[in-house]
């Protein structure tokens, strides 16, 4: 009974696991706080029908006089990006056009051929500007919740470890104490559980989950890409249809390569389904899970991959645009 009194009379050591305590729960309730505002945060942005309403993507008929027309007068990269914007018929117009212009002057119709043609590029601009926006609004929210978790673990792990030593040291000091009243009994009961307090903090550390945040993404643009559906409810139709057609150098397409690539991200091939653990599982082509920040920042990975090749489509609209423009009196065939 004295033992026991003379450890319940150390008010330090009480006091302090108190204070620490109360300061841990709010701190951590802010943060918490913090952390779902950001997840939640939806990003606003409607990609799918920008320039829909206007005008469709339009392929070039194999072998037709359009096709051979065009192909002598436009390059594969400059063709590939009019048949997205849908400018195959206009600008057949156009190089008829340029064929029966004489003078310095335009005529009236080739002008207003070539207004039109304007028009269209200037909405696929906004397309892709607007997917570009949507992605990239994506990725930051990704990237920030991830961080976010990343501090909050951290932050939990460095709480533990100030919780450890702060045990120990007053386990010490108290222990010093006792023995100077020649309390000794005492002074190794406060020993052992101050060990005791250290080695569970310890132990509970190396038994700690990482910490995961409910992450929605009702409108999620990974998923078209992995479910390649016909028609994209994410993404402008001249955008899909990019995306979906094979590259100038190859025969495969952006939607193709980047499934394969988020395959191997996702550890879905052969290798990662052996190794992989169900109840981690994310869906991260659904509708939202619980995330953790490895997971999150896989995401943002895959967000930054798709945002990339959509940006590379200005590159063709530019190669489209400085041809329309150029003089094409004595190009030879770009076939």
């Amino acid at each position: 009974m004295n033992t026991l009194n003379s450890i319940t009379r150390q008010p330090m050591l009480f006091g302090v696991l108190i204070t620490l305590l109360i300061t841990s729960c709010m701190s951590g309730r802010r943060a918490s706080e913090a952390l779902q505002r950001v997840a939640q945060d939806h990003c606003e942005v409607d990609s799918s029908h920008t320039s829909g309403y206007v005008f469709r993507p339009a392929a070039l008929m194999a072998g037709s006089a359009e096709e051979t027309l065009l192909r002598g007068r436009y390059g594969p990269r400059a063709l590939h990006m009019a048949q997205a914007v849908g400018l195959t018929s206009l600008l057949a117009q156009l190089t008829t056009l340029e064929a029966q212009e004489t003078g310095n002057v335009p005529s009236t119709a080739y002008l207003a051929v070539r207004q039109r043609i304007s028009d269209q590029l200037q909405l696929a601009s906004a397309d892709i500007a607007t997917a570009s926006a949507l992605l990239d609004c994506e990725t930051k929210r990704a990237t920030l919740t991830a961080t976010l978790l990343t501090r909050r673990e951290n932050l939990r792990e460095k709480r533990m470890t100030i919780s450890a030593i702060t045990i120990g040291s007053v386990a010490i000091i108290g222990a010093s104490l006792l023995n100077l009243h020649e309390q000794h009994i005492a002074a190794d009961w406060l020993h052992i559980a101050g060990g005791v307090g250290e080695g569970g903090l310890g132990v509970l550390a190396l038994r700690q989950k990482p910490p995961r945040v409910d992450y929605p993404h009702v409108r999620n643009p990974l998923r078209d890409v992995w479910q390649k559906p016909r028609t994209s409810t994410q993404f402008a139709p001249l955008v899909w249809y990019y995306l979906n057609q094979p590259r100038t150098d190859t025969s495969r397409t952006v939607v193709t390569e980047l499934h394969d690539r988020w395959e191997v991200l996702t550890s879905l091939n052969a290798a990662g389904k052996r190794a992989r653990k169900p109840h981690h599982e994310v869906d991260y082509f659904g509708e939202g899970g619980a995330y953790d920040a490895e997971a999150l920042t896989l995401r943002a990975t895959m967000l930054g991959q798709l945002e990339t090749e959509i940006r590379l489509m200005n590159n063709d609209l530019t190669i489209l645009l400085n041809e329309i423009v150029s003089n094409p009196k004595g190009r030879g065939s770009r076939r």
